[in-house]
């Protein structure tokens, strides 16, 4: 009897982690498609992108939120589940999200990367830096954004951290707590 016990835990340890798994990919592409649609309209710095962004992300945690605290939880989730787990979805999605930026910027538009460096050199110099400190600065850039791994560290972090943000404030409203007295009672 035990052992069913033990597996029938196992498997709902490998079905939250892959509800999760799964949230998070879909997350990473939604977000991934919004940054496409962004580079092509030519918004990517402007506050409708931020907005689109910003939906993406309370969207998909407070909708998985729900969902797993429904299907996995049986209608009870705590705060810190619930921060926990759409902090992993965004991990999980910065990871689709710098594998995209990665993609886009070998591949899709190659050129960005340089119009980008001569836009910094431009402000640098505008501020008044010296012209050796900009070109060695314009170097260092170069370099970080045209290796992958550094791509996705900061698409894991930068995504992950917007997670964890929306997931503090998503959670205080998807929290539910179970009456102790019910509880205590399923176990007589």
């Amino acid at each position: 009897m035990e052992a069913s016990s033990s597996e029938d835990i196992k498997d709902t340890k490998k079905l939250k982690a892959r509800f999760i798994l799964n949230q998070g990919a879909f997350m990473g592409l939604a977000l991934a498609v919004v940054y496409y649609f962004a580079h092509i309209a030519g918004i990517m710095d402007s506050f409708f992108h931020s907005l689109l962004t910003w939906i993406v992300f309370a969207g998909f945690i407070h909708v998985s939120m729900v969902r797993y605290r429904e299907h996995f939880l049986d209608g009870l989730l705590s705060y810190w589940q619930g921060v926990w787990m759409g902090t992993r979805m965004g991990i999980l999605s910065g990871i689709i999200v710098g594998a995209y930026l990665f993609f886009y910027l070998k591949v899709i538009n190659p050129g960005y990367i340089e119009d980008l460096i001569v836009q910094m050199q431009e402000t640098y110099l505008e501020v008044g830096m010296e012209e050796d400190e900009v070109l060695q600065m314009t170097e260092t850039y170069g370099k970080l954004m045209i290796n992958p791994v550094a791509l996705i560290i900061s698409g894991i972090f930068a995504t992950g951290l917007w997670a964890f943000l929306f997931s503090l404030v998503i959670a205080i409203f998807q929290r539910r707590k179970g009456d102790p007295f019910t509880e205590a009672m399923k176990r007589v």
